[in-house]
């Protein structure tokens, strides 16, 4: 199994679950269910590769205060190395809204008060250690972090959730590619909904840029992936009973990244992944309901699974009170 490291912010959430979104003025919503739990993109990606058994590590910054040490912690239930977390300041907060009716969340966040990890902060023979960097942004450090990766024979992957140019700029350094629909309909200004077919070409052009994996995910629709040797699928998702989307598409990016670990190829790992993602989604936040490996095998294979794990981790998050 190679060892995964990542480089992000890792972020505290308050996840409401109301029984709609309020819409006028004076509107208002009953709480259905709240829970604490850990966030951020790639941090949460780690809690899935942890999850489905595979070596991770975290790098960056994190609070010092109470919510950092919630995280450090949720980090370690996860199996996460946090030896070299920097941690500085307040953490990062969000209020996470989320309803059965819409299915989707809205997210109000404070960002946080700490002090930037830097080039100089990097552990270059630590990072040296492992075989995939994960990324969630296109800064000075993730450029250093991919350099370090490629110089000892590491891949280097990355969430592109949301389109911007430094994450353009940057796919010369980028092995596997992982965007959103929204990544996808900026770059090409077409609409998702169009049929699978007319990805392919599109993201052939992505891997002419760089990266020799493209993978995009479209929600409940499932993902696509194409290659830079031309193999090209799309992956329907999964039928299940949502309960809530948060951190879905950061959990696809950790089962996404476990399965290259453990050497799966490129299409097997994106249906891999759309399963991952699927059940995670019969949970509240984005930690809950991350599956483990037996389960996701099980739904893979007979559409069922023994959700013992997810009601323990269930009745865990919603027992803090912070």
């Amino acid at each position: 199994m190679k060892k995964i490291i990542a480089y992000g912010m890792p972020f505290m959430d308050f996840l409401v679950n109301i029984d709609h979104l309020p819409t006028g003025k004076n509107d208002g919503a009953r709480i259905r269910k709240t829970s604490w739990q850990g966030g951020g993109k790639v941090s949460t990606a780690l809690a899935a590769v942890g999850q489905l058994g595979g070596i991770s590590s975290m790098i960056g910054v994190i609070g010092a205060d109470s919510y950092g040490s919630f995280l450090i912690e949720d980090f370690k239930y996860y199996n996460v190395d946090t030896s070299h977390l920097i941690r500085d300041g307040s953490n990062g907060f969000s209020v996470v809204l989320s309803d059965p009716v819409t299915k989707g969340r809205n997210i109000l966040a404070r960002s946080p008060k700490c002090r930037p990890y830097t080039v100089d902060d990097i552990d270059e023979e630590f990072v040296a250690s492992h075989d995939i960097l994960h990324l969630e942004n296109a800064n000075d450090v993730s450029r250093r972090l991919a350099d370090i990766m490629h110089e000892h024979g590491g891949i280097v992957s990355i969430d592109a959730d949301t389109y911007n140019e430094g994450i353009q700029n940057m796919l010369d350094r980028i092995d596997v590619f992982i965007g959103s629909e929204f990544y996808y309909n900026s770059l090409f200004g077409e609409d998702s909904s169009l049929q699978p077919i007319h990805f392919k070409e599109n993201m052939k052009k992505v891997t002419e840029w760089g990266p020799s994996i493209v993978v995009f995910t479209f929600g409940e629709r499932g993902s696509a992936v194409y290659t830079k040797e031309g193999e090209f699928a799309y992956l329907p998702g999964f039928e299940v009973e949502t309960v809530d989307t948060v951190g879905a598409g950061d959990v696809y990016h950790g089962a996404y990244v476990y399965a290259l670990a453990a050497d799966y190829d490129p299409v097997r790992a994106a249906e891999f992944a759309n399963a991952v993602a699927a059940i995670k989604c019969t949970g509240i936040g984005g930690r809950a309901g991350i599956p483990d490996l037996s389960m996701t095998e099980s739904f893979l294979k007979t559409g069922k699974y023994d959700d013992t794990l997810l009601r323990e981790k269930d009745k865990r998050y919603e027992s803090f009170n912070l």
